[in-house]
């Protein structure tokens, strides 16, 4: 029965329900940093980069592995002006293409003219040292408190993603200051993760039915946050919890926001800028720089969905586009 439960578990993340057993675990004392954040380049324009629009997949080697990316470019790209960049993570059990999918933001992509990038994340067996599909339902990142193999093999995927961001500046051509992280559940809480260990690259998240880590977020400089969850979410509760299986104990949505206005100064009032139907937003404000806000968009009954998703699976809202709303949050937030 135990097992039948947390298969369960598993499947409402979208995962597999084959079961590892966890290494031992030195406590909840958050992630530790990969390693000393990499140099940023800045840059006025670029030169030598020919790739065009379209959808393309590359392939970086990392830590003895070949780990691959999905990279949209809209139409009307200049390979020579650095451009805005999201890089989006997908859930649990989930992959690039079912995120590229969920959340449409290759479509705003192409009207607003940013490029939008979608790692892949490791499965189980890709860890044990074989291979697996591209859909395989074990795949993850190492958030610390979420989820898998990747986090219970703690494998360095912070690494990775800088190794991803250094192979993408040879290809396109990013903008440093404009680059910012979203994604799902369990790539909300590895956004979080490199809102702590990546500041420098990273100018503002925005995590959707993913938490913060506990403690352990040392951040070199202030994020700005968006963070959007539902309150009826039963995979990662809105209230906090530690019903993850192999996972660890994670704050609530408002602790986990609260925590991050903290770090970020915010001394002001807080105050609401969204509401519509079942959905509000509210920001702490006074921050030290004043747009590294830390903001908190909550669905009143809303589940484990992307809201305003165009995929009717889990009857996502359509009172918030989680999309759109980041979008418009990171456009006014570059990295100083």
């Amino acid at each position: 029965m135990r097992l039948v439960l947390v298969a369960l578990i598993l499947g409402a993340l979208g995962c597999s329900s084959s079961l590892a057993s966890r290494p031992e675990d030195p406590g909840d004392t958050g992630p530790e940093p990969s390693n000393e954040e990499p140099s940023v380049p800045e840059r006025a324009s670029c030169t030598g980069l020919s790739e065009g629009p379209g959808t393309h997949e590359w392939t970086v080697s990392h830590a003895g592995r070949a780990r691959t990316y999905r990279v949209h470019v809209p139409p009307g790209y200049d390979a020579t002006r650095p451009t805005p960049t999201v890089v989006a993570f997908h859930g649990f059990g989930s992959n690039p293409e079912q995120l590229e999918v969920q959340t449409g933001l290759s479509t705003l992509a192409d009207t607003e003219g940013f490029l939008v990038v979608y790692p892949r994340g490791l499965s189980a067996q890709e860890i044990s040292g074989g291979t697996s599909p591209p859909r395989d339902n074990t795949r993850g990142w190492n958030a610390g408190a979420c989820c898998g193999t990747a986090q219970m093999s703690n494998i360095d995927d912070v690494g990775f993603v800088d190794a991803l961001l250094a192979d993408l500046d040879t290809r396109v051509c990013v903008d440093p200051r404009r680059t910012f992280a979203t994604g799902f559940s369990n790539g909300g809480f590895f956004s979080y993760r490199l809102a702590c260990e990546r500041a420098g690259r990273f100018a503002a998240v925005a995590p959707v039915s993913g938490m913060s880590p506990l403690n352990g977020c040392r951040p070199s400089r202030p994020v700005p946050v968006l963070h959007i969850h539902g309150t009826a979410d039963t995979v990662i509760l809105y209230e906090g919890g530690n019903n993850i299986p192999f996972g660890r104990a994670y704050p609530s949505a408002e602790d986990s926001v609260r925590s991050q206005a903290e770090r970020n100064g915010c001394g002001g009032a807080v105050v609401e800028t969204y509401r519509q139907g079942d959905s509000t937003c509210s920001a702490f404000t006074g921050c030290s720089p004043e747009n590294a806000t830390a903001s908190l968009c909550t669905v009143r009954g809303g589940g484990h969905t992307w809201p305003g998703s165009p995929v009717s699976a889990g009857n996502p809202t359509q009172d918030l586009n989680a999309t759109l709303e980041a979008w418009r949050f990171f456009q006014t937030r570059p990295r100083p």
